[in-house]
């Protein structure tokens, strides 16, 4: 028995119909979607949050924000890869090599700051000082 191809109808949320394409989901992710207004994800506006972006998305601001996130993401890279590979020198450094290969070595659950353990303490992932000095 062969069963019936799902349509997407796209008067309705897509957000709970997409999961029933299946197999043909690749298909139709790439097709255009030709519409005056664009799909709705959601049938409550308030969760179409994407329109609060408008707000802060100013074409002066725009730049700036994408350059910054690159310039972050840049040197979290740059700073992963060296508590992988370099040999850090100064106690600080030292300190974030032993904290960062902790997490990937001993205490995989907790401590998933990479540039600072700032995150760790508003998350409550820090790891307790004990785990920490098994390390030494």
């Amino acid at each position: 028995m062969v069963a019936a191809a799902f349509t997407v109808d796209l008067d309705k949320p897509l957000v709970f119909q997409v999961g029933h394409l299946e197999e043909q989901y690749q298909e139709w992710v790439h097709q255009p979607i030709v519409s005056k207004e664009g799909p709705r994800f959601f049938e409550n506006g308030v969760l179409e949050f994407w329109n609060l972006i408008k707000l802060f998305s100013t074409p002066s601001t725009t730049p700036g924000l994408f350059g910054g996130g690159l310039l972050g993401y840049v040197i979290y890279d740059c700073t992963h890869y060296y508590l992988h590979h370099g040999q850090p020198s100064s106690d600080p450094a030292k300190h974030l090599k032993k904290y960062h290969l902790n997490h990937h070595f001993r205490i995989q659950t907790k401590g998933f700051g990479i540039t600072s353990t700032v995150w760790d303490h508003v998350f409550g992932t820090l790891p307790s000082t004990k785990a920490a000095d098994k390390s030494t």
